[in-house]
């Protein structure tokens, strides 16, 4: 097919919008999510058949923590649609293909996004890095008892939507900074996408905060999903958003989501793995996991300032063989000596003998401590050179808590 790539030009961002709900089947006006939509246009791709827009795609600059608090910078790939009547041309691979390589042009350490299916991405390079869980607590059986080394010393506030963005934004830039696996918020991303009112009902949505000697330290969005049925609520705590800074924090706002009258249950849809809420409920048994599905998607693309940059669980010294059967790029694959001791950490190309060899995708999905080496071993996605070197990678490569990326993008 005689298709052209290019970004998309301010006047075609009402068509950029038009494909992508002809891509996902949910139109929406551009008048909803204006600085959203028109962010960064110059990341933008569309590919153009006759003069048509038939396949879009786009970057946001974003930035990903790494283990060991550590921020590098990362290319958000979003809005990826082809429409119906040109499937199977071809079209999604050079828009990936374009992406990609506009994130190495631009210096970005990895390429990140969440998935609309899980079958695509391995593909062009992703590896799953981060999950996220959807809890359920029945509230009528279950209640927070915090433990008594627990005494949160704050207040909970509710406040309006209005003024959620500014009370939530810098308590989350700070959070987001020392949690491996998150992923920061353009400013545009809280009102337009992130709470946006064809995502959560304006009229069902509320906001509170958790403050301390008056800073804010927590805070959860939440909507109260459900009706009256013969006169009895059968309303849910739907919670939709939710940071804390510390275990007072955390403490205190389950404790108010957990005692919201006229509610039956307590629902998240995303949820951390390593949640501390079973060990704050009065009956764990009750913290109920209804599924666990993939959050981030990572591919690397300079291999050394990913491995270099992360801090790592043991000393040691490996020597990985990377792959990249997609593109093939010289930043991405190779052989790379990774090193860990008392000054820190170092990546460099190496001639020495592997001691691991695998895909990028695989790379991707180990970078963040999120899953062992070994577990991608037994699936045959990594070869080891032999056991020894399988437990030093495990242990290089784990992180101290699990990866969370809070926001979906």
């Amino acid at each position: 097919m005689n298709a052209s790539l290019r970004p998309i030009l301010g006047a075609e961002l009402g068509a950029f919008v038009l494909a992508l709900g002809y891509g996902f089947g949910d139109r929406w006006s551009l008048a909803d999510h204006p600085q959203w939509a028109s962010a960064e246009l110059d990341r933008t791709v569309g590919a153009f058949v006759d003069g048509e827009m038939v396949a879009t795609g786009r970057n946001y600059s974003v930035e990903l923590t790494l283990p060991g608090d550590v921020i590098v910078s990362a290319g958000g790939v979003s809005w990826i649609t082809t429409r119906p009547t040109h499937r199977r041309r071809g079209l999604l691979t050079r828009v990936m293909a374009y992406l990609i390589t506009e994130s190495r042009d631009r210096g970005e350490a990895v390429s990140i996004l969440g998935a609309s299916e899980g079958g695509i991405y391995p593909r062009f390079g992703y590896g799953v890095a981060a999950r996220m869980a959807k809890i359920a607590v029945d509230r009528s059986a279950a209640s927070i008892v915090a433990p008594s080394g627990l005494s949160p010393r704050g207040t909970v506030r509710l406040v309006e939507a209005d003024q959620s963005v500014q009370a939530a934004s810098p308590l989350f830039d700070r959070v987001r900074r020392t949690r491996v696996g998150a992923v920061s918020r353009p400013i545009a991303w809280w009102a337009e996408e992130w709470a946006a009112s064809d995502w959560i009902d304006a009229r069902r949505r509320f906001d509170v905060v958790y403050e301390e000697a008056g800073r804010v330290e927590g805070y959860a969005m939440y909507a109260l999903e459900g009706e009256w049925v013969d006169g009895v609520s059968k309303k849910v705590v739907a919670v939709r958003d939710f940071i804390a800074s510390s275990p007072n924090a955390e403490a205190a706002l389950w404790q108010y989501l957990f005692n919201i009258d006229l509610t039956v249950e307590v629902v998240a849809w995303n949820t951390p793995l390593d949640s501390p809420l079973p060990w704050l409920l009065s009956d764990s048994r009750q913290y109920r996991t209804q599924g666990i599905r993939d959050s981030l998607w990572l591919r690397p693309i300079t291999t050394e300032r990913l491995l270099a940059s992360r801090s790592y669980g043991a000393d040691g010294a490996l020597v990985l063989e990377v792959t990249d059967p997609f593109l093939d790029l010289a930043e991405t694959a190779g052989r790379f000596l990774v090193s860990s001791g008392s000054d820190g950490s170092t990546c460099v190309r190496t001639d020495r003998e592997s001691d691991l060899v695998m895909d990028a995708d695989a790379l991707g999905a180990i970078s963040l401590g999120g899953f062992a080496p070994s577990q991608l071993a037994r699936a045959s996605r990594i070869a080891a050179r032999d056991q020894d070197v399988l437990e030093l990678a495990d242990s290089m490569f784990r992180a101290d808590r699990d990866p969370h990326t809070f926001t979906w993008f």
